[in-house]
């Protein structure tokens, strides 16, 4: 199996999650962020991340991808009902990760940017929807203040849960995708379990953290 990614992008780490959580070998490769040829041979667009199966399908949502790993490969991981209240943080709290994480992915040293054409592809796409980098970032001592106490609140929302060791839901392979992104921004303060949490998915899905290279 192949799986083509980027490795800033949050739906490509649900892909990449399933595989790690189950031990499952895959090929991941990593495309320059301004290849449009590839994946849209695959699936007829240009959108990652993109799965070919053992039996050369193309797959191209990462929650079908997840689920195909997780249903074709093995017992099932995803055993766990989803979390409606992290479920309601998460679409409450995206809207202020990605002002903070987009302008940092772009000045950072991921493979898919490597070529300075797939960079400037990047930003060009991500400022007309988002606005000028430059902006974004002015505005990051506001937004990193309201995003550490909605941290606080999934502190709460994760001290509630009662864990199954080896077992997941499909909200956690949306939440650490989003945590993951917030990790390339300095400033963000990690409430204890959350902390916890985030560090035990990045072992179990073996895909790592950005604390190291955070903007």
């Amino acid at each position: 199996m192949k799986l083509y990614v980027y490795d800033h992008c949050p739906f490509c780490v649900r892909s990449r999650m399933i595989f790690g959580l189950k031990d499952v070998a895959c090929e991941i490769i990593t495309l320059p962020n301004d290849d449009e040829e590839t994946p849209t041979r695959l699936i007829g667009k240009k959108m990652l991340p993109v799965l070919v199966t053992e039996s050369h399908d193309a797959i191209g949502e990462s929650l079908d991808i997840v689920k195909y790993i997780d249903e074709t490969y093995g017992s099932s991981v995803l055993t766990i009902a989803d979390y409606p209240a992290i479920e309601a943080w998460m679409e409450e709290t995206t809207k202020l990760i990605f002002p903070l994480a987009i302008p940092r992915w772009a000045s950072a040293d991921f493979e898919e940017f490597r070529q300075d054409a797939a960079r400037k592809y990047f930003i060009s796409k991500k400022e007309a929807v988002f606005g000028p980098f430059p902006r974004l970032l002015e505005q990051t001592a506001p937004l990193v203040i309201e995003v550490n106490a909605k941290l606080e609140v999934l502190e709460l929302l994760l001290s509630q849960q009662e864990r199954d060791t080896g077992h997941f839901s499909l909200t956690d392979i949306r939440l650490f995708p989003l945590l993951r992104s917030l990790s390339i921004v300095k400033g963000i303060k990690w409430p204890l379990k959350v902390d916890a949490w985030r560090r035990e998915m990045a072992l179990r899905s073996q895909v790592n953290l950005n604390d190291n290279i955070a903007i």
